[in-house]
């Protein structure tokens, strides 16, 4: 009786100790990155990690369930497969609650997406484009990616390709 009765305790003891981790976790907000910033979204948004924000490492955006799709644009002749994480999941990551994200590019382009494409269209942060990561030379570190030929009625138009931010090094939740 008594060995069962102390599983019965430690596995009452793991569960508790587990739920105190766990909101432990969520007080804390985001894990701090560990190598270079590529990313900070920032503005109307509940998890953060530092002043500035919600920041990024590579590993972190990395760690995020990975989205991928396969679709032509302007900027290469041939299809190109990206892979990364998709907005959606990035801002649910860091709580946003707004109705326009402010993208700012490292050359100071700037572009406004409606929170709307979010949830119509599903764009990604790519990382990765045919296998490769993206480096500043190749439109990355980061890039903001449509599906266009998931709707090429609706995407391949200019709206769209600038709303298509490369070099994205911040998101602003408005």
């Amino acid at each position: 009786m008594k060995t069962s009765r102390g599983k019965g305790v430690g596995r009452w003891l793991c569960s508790i100790v587990g739920m105190m981790l766990c909101l432990g976790a969520q007080a804390q907000g985001l894990a701090k990155p560990q190598g270079p910033i590529v990313l900070t979204v920032s503005g109307q948004i509940t998890q953060r990690n530092s002043p500035q924000g919600a920041q990024f490492d590579a590993a972190m955006l990395q760690a995020l369930p990975v989205l991928s799709f396969t679709t032509r644009s302007q900027w290469h002749s041939q299809p190109v497969i990206y892979s990364g994480v998709a907005l959606k999941t990035l801002l649910k990551a860091v709580g946003a609650r707004g109705s326009t994200l402010h993208l700012h590019a490292l050359d100071y382009f700037e572009a406004r997406v409606p929170m709307s494409d979010v949830g119509r269209y599903n764009p990604m942060v790519a990382l990765r484009a045919d296998g490769r990561s993206l480096k500043v030379r190749t439109l990355g570190p980061v890039l903001l990616m449509y599906p266009f030929d998931q709707y090429p009625d609706e995407l391949h138009t200019d709206v769209y390709y600038s709303r298509s931010v490369w070099q994205l090094q911040r998101i602003v939740v408005e």
